[in-house]
């Protein structure tokens, strides 16, 4: 097996989800399993650069994880101009999000970010412009939207099991009121009902009981 390294500059992983969703539970777990098999006999071996604004929380989480010390900065601007890094990704506060990936296009790295993207519509869509311009491969945290449960509920609603696609059946499908968003009390033979049973349907097939229960985003 070839082992390729691909070093990863992690901006935002002292905070919650940069930390335990994408570093522990994403990166270092692909590290455990021994790097991700390509199938063609290559391994590709993540490398995270941990940067943030606090060295010392960086350092602790590198030396708590046996990662090399080295790879800690709080110059963003440094990590961005080093070659050798290939993805940006960003789990900040979204108030620094817009300018990192910015700076990021414009070296030229891939991107990966969380979700939003910027604090506005016209910022989120100018940096897929300047992405796409750029050539270079971009994406957003989105995984919510692969889960069982939703595909189920994309199929029925695709499937005018709801009445048709529109909003407000989505929103009914939710047992939410269109007009204030709030729950609504189910009624028998309404739709928070067929939902209710569809929902029983996709956990009985996945083994699941997170779709009958409420989980966190």
């Amino acid at each position: 097996m070839t082992r390729k390294t691909v070093r990863i500059a992690m901006n935002g992983v002292t905070g919650r989800m940069g930390y335990r969703q994408h570093l522990v539970r994403s990166i270092l777990a692909i590290r455990e399993q021994g790097g991700l098999d390509l199938g063609d006999g290559t391994v590709l071996w993540p490398e995270p650069i941990l940067v943030g604004r606090r060295e010392y929380a960086l350092k602790a989480l590198a030396e708590q994880h046996g990662l090399d010390a080295e790879n800690v900065s709080t110059d963003v601007d440094a990590v961005l101009a080093d070659p050798a890094v290939e993805i940006y990704f960003d789990a900040q506060v979204t108030s620094a999000r817009e300018e990192a990936i910015r700076k990021a296009i414009a070296a030229g790295k891939h991107i990966y970010t969380e979700k939003p993207t910027a604090t506005g519509l016209e910022g989120a869509l100018e940096l897929a412009r300047l992405a796409d311009e750029a050539g270079i491969k971009h994406g957003v945290v989105q995984d919510k939207l692969f889960l069982p449960g939703l595909l189920k509920l994309k199929r029925l609603i695709d499937g005018g099991f709801f009445g048709g696609s529109s909003p407000s059946a989505a929103s009914s499908a939710t047992g939410s009121s269109r007009a204030t968003g709030r729950p609504r009390s189910a009624r028998p033979g309404t739709t928070a009902r067929r939902t209710a049973a569809a929902s029983s349907s996709t956990c009985s097939r996945t083994g699941s009981t997170c779709c009958t229960s409420s989980s966190g985003a």
